[in-house]
């Protein structure tokens, strides 16, 4: 048996109440409830984090067989139509009826932070109201009614088809839930564990499982559904670490409160600011100071002189009387202070209409009256807070008789604390009144809360660092991120951000999803452009005027999604985001298929283009990416690869010129992984490749890569460097050497201009030199290659042409002070932010300072050498520091030292696979054991 859903009305209704709602209301005029912005029109594709509900009969089959066709329908569409209650009173739409199972979507159309909370009370209220409904059918055809649900959180792809008004949502988020009510008992409710951590700590369940979902490789963790517990901020949030910082907030309410009892009036501040930020903290804790420990500001109060209070909050959903919060609020005072005899009369009706169920009764004025009356008494003995939170989620008439009440209390020392986010300030446009805004925590502050919240110390590793930056001075964002660290989540994998805690992708999520549809699209191209952008730039990818989005723009700003950027100048309007998770979660709720078109419109911005090739080449890498895993082959695709590729490639070899070896590996390998093996344009790019994992110490991968493109590439001058390269790496692996190489490869290098390979055939034949004594020949041949390397700005090739000439200058011809001072004019000329200069300059200047008996000069060299080493990541470094720090122990006379350091270059030698260097070693070690007399073991070190 299967029913199709019904198409829902065309008219918008209240997610509360479900009664419609007139066009553009913001605020249902019944139940005073806000309205959810109305979804652009016509197909809209969008990624969500939702929660999906899958609801089905249990046992409908044997229900079919002793029941009359009609009557059986009849059941079924009251089944029906108690189940989609329940979903729609939790601001959950239906989906679609299929057979007997109902499937709702917690998100759709509009994301709220607080989905997974909702969509379990939704479930645990349908087991109710499916109790209830028991009880009618065994009075009438003798029939109950079982049911099992299965609730799952995660991204879905969504879209909005206008001709069939029918929400749609597609993923694995979907089959999981679908599977989970599969698996659940009679009047059962199972949910993922995405669900769990979105919902809060308040969730009471039992494990089950792990299950074995069909569709699923790995094992799937579900929890039975045992209760929900409240939503109030402290069950859900870390109230349990230092408060930090807030001085500036804490004084200007101990100043608000001091003009109430100062006889000013009755004083309202709204302490506003987004959500997370720690506005119900703030407060709690400038409460708890007053009346607990007491606090001190200037000549504040002291124990015992704090005010009496009460607090209440206002819900986005579920049945309350439309003056709930202020009753909740009342009544926390009237627990902590009683009104004089005066005010009896006007506490009894307030006990029967709002006290007892939040509403005027038995009318708004005899309400207010009384209100105004029993506070001014309670004022009179002592001072009175009144604190409602979370009142952007306020009706109209809840803030107009909290405008009412301050207005006509006079002098009563009352202050009214009203807490909320920035959409407040939005929806009551005529202006709240004082305002104090709660920006984010500094940086220092920041530390200090990561460093109460958990052992930030074990992660000093630079992860915490960018997580700070991540969360932008948001306490609850912060919190989650750290948590998330712990578990082993939030880092970042394949170049994006890994997936966000739930929490935090829900809060931001419904801010994002809340945007006008100006505002949205100019939100996402700032996300895919990045964390800085230009409002002219975002009009030409939007394809629009720059004044619309100047305006989007400047509504965001309202919001605190971006802020002006303090580097702007020259007229240009530019903008950054107020976090790094504003930007992730907006990149991350856009459909691949827009991502394709606005990175590849991106790449094309002067901003990108002027950033260089790395961020062109990065644009282009993920529009590919997103092409492949949405099927789009074809020649755009292709053009999109090669383009990609090229400019990875250009950014790579300019990485590995400046010895920029972690960067050049990273570009160069993702420019590879585009290339198809077959494609020329590939072998300049993996031949780099193989020489920057070379200098890194990966020798099996490097010469892999080298031999690669000395066996199949057509370019001869490719070809030569690949062949040199690798007998450099292996000189005995052809049963050659280097320097045959190298004057094989020179003459090709002249004759196409190639000046880098002119600069590293004339350094190996230089060496050559030097290992012959010829010093003088060497140095005209490594002062050639220098001109070449320096011409072409290439700092490897610079920085061991130059190294190469300070040996021949420790070992050659001259006298060792005019050695040394021309080592000092070229590290001088040369070694100026050049780190790669600075080490290999180092080492021989070392040396020639130790034979000058300049210790301390010495060893300063080699430390400095040593430092930016480590810094720089060449492997090499672990065996040549070693070699000239143990020349300077040996003219020291620490024999022992300098064995030592030459076993440990052996050991890294060995290990980088640098077999050419052993031999060096080797005769180094032999020199020492002769000096020292030890003749059997220089005799072994030799053989």
């Amino acid at each position: 048996m299967a029913r199709s859903s019904e198409p829902p009305s065309s008219e918008p209704s209240c997610s509360g109440c479900r009664r419609t709602l007139p066009v553009d209301a913001r605020f249902c005029p019944s139940c005073g409830a806000p309205c959810a912005p109305a979804s652009p029109v016509g197909s809209v594709e969008a990624r969500k984090v939702v929660t999906v509900l899958f609801c089905d009969l249990v046992g409908s089959t044997a229900l079919s067989g002793v029941l009359d066709p009609e009557t059986l329908r009849v059941v079924t569409l009251r089944y029906f139509e108690v189940m989609k209650a329940q979903i729609e009173a939790h601001g959950g739409t239906v989906e679609k009826f299929i057979g007997d199972a109902v499937m709702a979507v917690f998100g759709v159309p509009t994301v709220r932070e607080d989905d997974a909370r909702r969509a379990l009370a939704a479930a645990l209220g349908m087991l109710d109201a499916l109790g209830r409904l028991n009880t009618e059918l065994d009075a009438g055809p003798g029939v109950r009614l079982g049911v099992r649900i299965g609730v799952n959180t995660g991204q879905v792809v969504t879209g909005s088809d206008a001709s069939a008004r029918q929400a749609l949502v597609s993923g694995e988020t979907v089959n999981i839930a679908a599977r989970l009510e599969q698996n659940a008992g009679a009047d059962q409710i199972l949910l993922g564990p995405d669900t769990l951590l979105a919902a809060g700590t308040t969730v009471s369940v039992e494990e089950v499982g792990p299950l074995r979902l069909k569709g699923k490789t790995e094992e799937v963790t579900a929890y039975r559904l045992l209760g929900l517990g409240g939503d109030e901020p402290e069950q859900l949030r870390r109230f349990d670490v230092p408060f930090v910082g807030r001085e500036r907030e804490l004084a200007a309410l101990d100043a608000a409160l001091e003009r109430a009892v100062a006889g000013c009036g009755a004083q309202s501040l709204l302490v506003h600011g987004e959500a997370g930020q720690g506005k119900t903290r703030l407060v709690r804790e400038w409460l708890r100071l007053w009346t607990g420990t007491g606090y001190e500001a200037g000549t504040g109060p002291r124990p015992g002189a704090g005010p009496a209070h009460g607090a209440g909050r206002c819900r986005q959903y579920g049945e309350q009387g439309s003056l709930s919060p202020l009753a909740e609020a009342v009544g926390g005072l009237l627990g902590r202070a009683r009104p004089g005899a005066d005010a009896e009369d006007a506490l009894a009706l307030l006990a029967e209409g709002l006290l007892a169920d939040g509403t005027p009764s038995p009318t708004l004025d005899d309400t207010c009256a009384a209100l105004l009356q029993v506070l001014a008494s309670v004022a009179a003995r002592r001072p009175v807070v009144l604190v409602l939170d979370d009142c952007h989620w306020a009706g109209p008439l809840l803030l107009d008789v909290v405008d009412r009440l301050v207005r006509d209390l006079g002098g009563a020392a009352v202050l009214v604390l009203r807490l909320a986010r920035p959409e407040l300030l939005e929806l009551r446009p005529e202006g709240p009144g004082p305002v104090l805004p709660l920006p984010g925590l500094s940086g220092a502050e920041a530390e200090l809360l990561a460093a109460g919240l958990t052992e930030v110390g074990a992660h000093r590793d630079g992860a915490a660092t960018g997580l700070l930056e991540r969360a932008g001075g948001n306490p609850l964002h912060l919190e989650q991120l750290l948590a998330a660290l712990n578990e082993g989540g939030a880092g970042d994998e394949g170049g994006e951000a890994a997936p966000l805690p739930a929490t935090v992708q829900a809060l931001l999520g419904a801010r994002i999803d809340a945007l006008a549809p100006a505002e949205r699209l100019t939100l996402d191209l700032a996300a895919v452009v990045g964390r800085e952008f230009d409002a002219a730039e975002l009009a030409e990818l939007a394809r629009s005027g720059e004044p619309s989005v100047v305006a989007s723009m400047l509504g965001l700003s309202r919001r605190r999604l971006v802020e002006p950027a303090p580097s702007a100048g020259g007229g240009r309007a530019v903008y950054h985001f107020t976090s790094g998770l504003v930007q992730e979660v907006a990149y991350q709720c856009m459909s691949k298929r827009a991502r394709v078109e606005r990175h590849e419109g991106a790449a094309e911005l002067a901003s990108v283009r002027a950033a260089g090739e790395a961020a062109v080449g990065g644009h282009l890498e993920r529009a590919c990416r997103y092409r492949g895993e949405l099927g789009l082959p074809g020649a755009d695709t292709d053009r999109v690869r090669l383009r990609a590729a090229a400019a990875l490639g250009r950014a790579g070899a300019q990485a590995l010129a400046r010895s920029d070896l972690a960067w050049a590996d990273d570009l160069l390998a993702r420019a590879v992984a585009l290339y198809r093996e077959d494609e020329p344009d590939a072998g300049p790019t993996v031949r780099r490749l193989g020489e920057v994992r070379l200098a890194l110490g990966r020798a099996v991968e490097g010469r892999e890569l080298l031999g690669r493109v000395a066996a199949a590439s057509t370019d001869p001058v490719e070809a030569a460097h690949a062949r040199l390269g690798l007998a450099v790496a292996d000189p005995l692996a052809d049963g050659g050497s280097v320097a045959a190489t190298a004057r094989a490869a020179l003459p090709v290098f002249e004759a196409a201009g190639d000046r880098l390979g002119q600069a590293r055939a004339c350094l190996r034949l230089g060496q050559q030199l030097q290992l012959e004594g010829r010093h003088r020949a060497a140095d005209r041949l490594l002062t050639r290659a220098l001109g070449h390397a320096v011409g072409i700005d290439a700092e490897p090739e610079r920085a061991a042409a130059l190294g190469a000439i300070g040996v021949s200058l420790w070992r050659g011809p001259d006298p060792l002070p005019v050695a040394t001072e021309r080592c000092r004019a070229l590290l001088a000329e040369h070694g100026v932010r050049r780190r790669t200069v600075r080490v290999t300059l180092n080492c021989p200047l070392a040396v020639m300072l130790a034979l000058r008996s300049r210790w301390d000069e010495s060893r300063a060299c080699l430390a400095e050498a040593e430092r930016l080493a480590g810094q720089l990541g060449f492997a090499e470094a672990r065996v040549f520091l070693p070699l000239f720090g143990a020349t300077v122990d040996a003219l020291a006379g620490r024999w022992r030292q300098a064995l030592r350091s030459l076993d440990a270059a052996g050991e890294a030698a060995r290990s980088l696979g640098a077999g050419a260097l052993l031999d060096t070693i080797a005769l180094e070690s032999a020199r020492i054991l002769a000096d020292t007399g030890q003749w059997a073991a220089a005799g072994t070190a030799l053989a």
